[in-house]
Formats: structure tokens, sequence, C-alpha cells
């Protein structure tokens, strides 16, 4: 999400939300001046607090952004080494396997050629 524009919408949504509390007030014209120019301060302030929490949001954001990027690179890393020495530790029994497909097949071909020579024999 877009915190620029957030804090836009959130400080838009406060002073219309604002503006139409002190529109929508029962008071006179004259009453109502006098309170915009008593509250002037007060809303200047809100403003302010609301740009300074926006940067902080975008601060917070963008560290936490960097802190997740780091954290992905790291575990990519530890995955990476993890498939690394289990293939490492697997080569050993690929090769054993390997041959005693090898030994399989030999005593397939030599059952086999036995059945043959029986059935010539028979």
């Amino acid at each position: 999400m877009n915190t620029k524009a957030l804090a836009y919408g959130v400080l838009i949504g406060g002073v219309v939300g604002a503006a139409t509390a002190l529109l929508t007030a029962p008071s006179s014209g004259k009453e109502l001046r006098n309170q915009l120019k008593e509250s002037k301060s007060d809303w200047i302030r809100i403003a302010q607090d609301l740009k300074e929490d926006a940067i902080d949001i975008k601060n917070s954001v963008a560290k936490v952004s960097k802190e997740g990027k780091e954290i992905i690179k790291e575990l990519a890393g530890d995955v990476k080494m993890a498939v690394e020495e289990w293939q490492r530790e697997i080569e050993p029994n690929i090769t054993a396997m390997q041959e005693e497909m090898r030994e399989i097949q030999n005593t397939i071909s030599q059952l086999e050629q036995k059945l043959q020579e029986e059935k010539s024999t028979v």
C-alpha cells in the first residue's frame, strides 16, 4: 500500500469530517467563525502530528521491507546450502543403489538364461 496515499486519505478524511461536524453543529455564523479561529492552532497541530505519523509509518515500512529482503536472502541461502548438503549426503546412496540395480539386472539375466536352458533341455 502506498503510505503517502494513506496519509493523505487520513488527513483529508479528518479535515472533511471535522468541517462537516463544525458546519452541521447548531451555532450562529459568528460563533462558528470564533470556533474556527480558536481551533486553527489545534488543526495545525493535528496536521503536523499526522504528517509526523505518516513519516514514521513510511520509515517503518521501509525498514520492514529492507529486513524482509534480508531475511528472504538469508533463507534462500540456507535452503540452497541444505539442498547441496543433502545432495552430497545421498550421493553414496545413489551410487550404491545403481550398483544394486546392475546386480539385480545381472541376476535377472542369469535366471532368464537358466530358464531358457531348462526349456531347451526339456
